[in-house]
């Protein structure tokens, strides 16, 4: 059976479709504004939105290539964009990998197996969050410096310095991914160990597939942070 609706019921529609779609110009509009001036040739910010000389010249130097000048002349970026670029990519990547591996093993211990100290070590991994990064750059720099006159490979000016340094921020992910497995009943992995199953089977076959949506979501977290972070990569 078909509904009818009223005439005010389908100006309500109407109207509210109107205002969606205004919030959505409104919002798109600068971004436009931003592309349109992008593509522009020179320097020239005022114009219409659709330009009417395309130039990818702007393009190019923000991607660290050269390009040829109206007059003829080969114009070389001031800065290799690509490289940096590159080398952010590299490091937040195996930062991921590393924060996951040692933060997946570390959350396991703390959420599955009995030890002394195991409560004061959590508490000591939320106080270490505490802090931001920034209060102990001079320490980190005399540390790297000073592990560098020893090991050249993790000294100043080098991405293991960095890695390792950014690898040191584990301690929210281990509260984390622990709480993750605190959901996961134990007699999942005792029924699997019942089978035959060693504990590192039961962890790799059993526990970490069940947790793959944490697990995602630290990558993901551990990448963006490294990625956008500058004072600790200003001084390594």
């Amino acid at each position: 059976m078909a509904i009818v609706l009223d005439k005010s019921h389908r100006w309500r529609v109407l109207a509210a479709h109107a205002f969606l779609i205004a919030l959505v110009a409104l919002v798109i509009f600068p971004f436009l504004m931003i592309l349109s001036i992008s593509l522009r040739p020179g320097n020239f910010a005022a114009g219409s939105l659709i330009p009417e000389t395309l130039s990818f010249e702007h393009w190019k130097l923000a991607l660290g290539m050269s390009y040829t000048a109206p007059d003829g002349r080969l114009v070389k970026p001031d800065f290799p964009v690509l490289l940096w670029l590159w080398n952010s990519v590299k490091v937040a990547s195996l930062t991921a990998i590393v924060t996951l591996t040692l933060s997946t093993t570390a959350a396991y211990a703390f959420a599955r197996m009995k030890f002394r100290g195991k409560r004061a070590a959590l508490s000591a991994l939320m106080l270490m969050q505490m802090f931001p990064a920034v209060l102990a750059l001079v320490a980190i720099f005399a540390i790297f410096d000073r592990i560098g006159s020893v090991f050249p490979f993790f000294g100043i000016d080098s991405h293991a310095s960095l890695l390792l340094a950014y690898s040191g921020g584990i301690a929210l992910h281990v509260w984390t991914i622990k709480g993750y497995y605190d959901t996961i009943p134990v007699e999942i992995e005792e029924a699997a160990k019942v089978d035959g199953a060693t504990p590192w089977q039961a962890f790799r076959l059993v526990l970490l597939p069940m947790a793959v949506p944490i697990l995602m979501v630290v990558a993901l977290l551990a990448f963006i942070g490294a990625i956008i972070e500058y004072p600790v990569a200003s001084i390594l």
